[in-house]
């Protein structure tokens, strides 16, 4: 009987994350010569450095070794040069150096991703690998679902352009070879994309239930972390639509009607309850027995998401999120520039509930939103300077004016000195220059004309009026009408240019929300004539995403 153990090395760079020292990762183990060791890992140099030194150790008499990626024939000549015991038994490839979230959503769970949001070249070294990393993770989900794309990236993206280019020289020229399905089931189109050409969704409060547990608690791995009764304690709760029948009818539900079906949840497990406790004869007793496991597994499904709700509730009602989410709201979507400057200065000065945090969003979100508006509101015959030009400095002077107000109102409240530079830095960053997507819908008479449109129908909830801007990116794809000027192809002179093709895989370098999943979620249910698989760096909260912006831009 062969006995295994199974060895991780270097646990920190397994599969996902990034490496640490030689030093501190290798595992000390005693001689086991009568053990086999079955060893998964990224083929990263570190790791095969890492792996050398336990096959000189011979600490085991056979090795299994599992890698995560694309093994180089360099680093496959160094692990047979190091085998001088001759013990390694087995090397291969299982592409997995990502996480599959839901059925059409992935993460490559990338630890330092505030790196992707100030790309430029020439970059850092640590830059440099991190691009190396998407351009892995990404090859690894290709070859795992056997498809060789036709790629494109987002034009005003030099990130974009750079991992679009690095995955195409990948799968065309350096490995071609293994890249070579010969699939007749039609073209897979990869869309590269960068979170800062939409900078807006990861800002907003969101308010369906998969979205608002990672807003306010935050999911890692399909895992919840709550506090438990005791203030110092927490449990993980697993929060998945694979094993979970009512998270996966519910995940998409708004606050509403959430803690509407949580009510019939609990209603329906007491009537179970007071069935299961009428116990008259050996039939009931028999009929309990059987259904007990079952019983069991409804009353933790109950206790968890009663947890839940309960833990998004008090939230919820501690930081007046409804409140101010409706604000921001308006921001996104209105186009009443003063309107909105005097709700989020209400909101500054008389709401001491509203986190820091999120007063900053306001700041932000009127930044972006207004960066190249003027005063509209005034006509201009009422202008004091009475010309085009002199409305123009006014509205100029407004709109400067407006923004230091909000930073001073910001600094009022005690928030830090980098979060008011955020501000400024937003713009440079984010600004519509730097755009190439219409993200609020004003770039042209048409897009402001089916703004309006869908103003004045309304939404279903004033909390959930935004929609990403990869909506609107998705539909022009669906339709054919994606500019390649804006959206050019990788080398469009090797293989088929398909304008609309019947499966799109959607890459956004800087991190995805669960809201745009939900969206593309609803698309794939609904059929745009292609099936849509949305992957990115890391999925994002407001938190999270505001952190990343800080590292990145200040």
């Amino acid at each position: 009987v062969c006995v295994c153990v199974c060895v991780c090395v270097s646990v920190q760079s397994v599969v996902l994350c990034g490496p640490t020292s030689r030093a501190a990762s290798l595992p000390r183990v005693c001689k086991s010569l009568f053990l086999q060791a079955v060893v998964f890992v990224r083929p990263s140099q570190e790791n095969i450095a890492l792996l050398c030194d336990l096959l000189k150790a011979n600490a085991y008499g056979e090795y299994y070794f599992s890698f995560s990626n694309i093994l180089k024939e360099t680093h496959l000549q160094t692990l047979a040069e190091a085998d001088e015991h001759q013990v390694v038994r087995q090397v291969q490839e299982v592409y997995a150096s990502f996480l599959a979230v839901d059925p059409f959503l992935f993460t490559l769970g990338t630890s330092n991703n505030h790196d992707y949001l100030s790309w430029k070249p020439p970059s850092t070294h640590s830059q440099l690998n991190a691009v190396d990393g998407v351009v892995e993770g990404l090859a690894a989900f290709l070859l795992s679902v056997k498809r060789r794309p036709v790629i494109r990236h987002q034009r005003s993206s030099e990130i974009s352009r750079r991992v679009a280019e690095d995955v195409w020289r990948l799968a065309y020229e350096q490995e071609s070879g293994l890249f070579d399905f010969r699939r007749s089931d039609g073209t897979l189109q990869l869309l590269v994309l960068d979170r800062m050409d939409d900078p807006v969704t990861p800002l907003l409060s969101q308010w369906t239930y998969q979205a608002m547990l990672h807003e306010l608690v935050g999911i890692k791995n399909n895992r919840v972390n709550l506090p438990d009764s005791s203030p110092k304690e927490t449990h993980d709760i697993v929060i998945s639509s694979s094993d979970d029948g009512f998270f996966k009818d519910n995940m998409y539900s708004n606050y509403g009607d959430l803690g509407i079906n949580i009510k019939k949840l609990v209603d329906n497990f007491q009537a179970v309850s007071k069935m299961n406790k009428q116990i008259d004869s050996i039939e009931d007793m028999q009929r309990f027995l059987d259904s007990f496991p079952g019983f069991r597994q409804q009353s933790g499904n109950v206790s968890k998401h009663v947890s839940l709700m309960s833990e998004l509730s008090r939230i919820i009602g501690e930081a007046s999120l409804m409140t101010v989410s409706q604000v921001q709201q308006d921001v996104a979507c209105g186009s009443d520039r003063m309107y909105a400057y005097n709700s989020i200065m209400q909101q500054l000065s008389t709401n001491s509930q509203a986190k820091s945090s999120e007063c900053l969003k306001l700041v932000l979100l009127f930044a972006l939103r207004y960066e190249k508006e003027g005063t509209r509101q005034v006509p201009l015959s009422k202008h004091p300077y009475g010309s085009s030009e002199g409305a123009e400095k006014l509205a100029t002077f407004m709109k400067f004016f407006q923004v230091d107000e909000m930073v001073a109102a910001l600094a009022h409240r005690n928030v830090e000195d980098a979060h008011l530079t955020l501000v400024k830095e937003i713009v440079r960053w984010a600004g519509q220059e730097r755009r190439t997507g219409d993200l609020f819908g004003n770039h042209t008479f048409f897009a402001r004309a089916s703004k309006m449109v869908g103003g004045l129908k309304g939404a279903d909830n004033v909390y959930t009026q935004h929609q990403p801007l990869l909506v609107q990116t998705l539909e022009n794809l669906s339709k054919g009408k994606m500019k390649e000027t804006d959206y050019p192809f990788v080398n469009a002179a090797h293989g088929p240019k398909d304008a609309k093709p019947q499966d799109v895989l959607v890459f956004v370098i800087g991190g995805v929300t669960y809201e745009e999943a939900r969206f593309v979620a609803q698309m794939n249910e609904y059929g745009q004539g292609f099936h849509i698989t949305l992957g990115g760096t890391t999925i994002l909260n407001s938190r999270s995403f505001l952190q990343d912006m800080i590292r990145a831009l200040c």
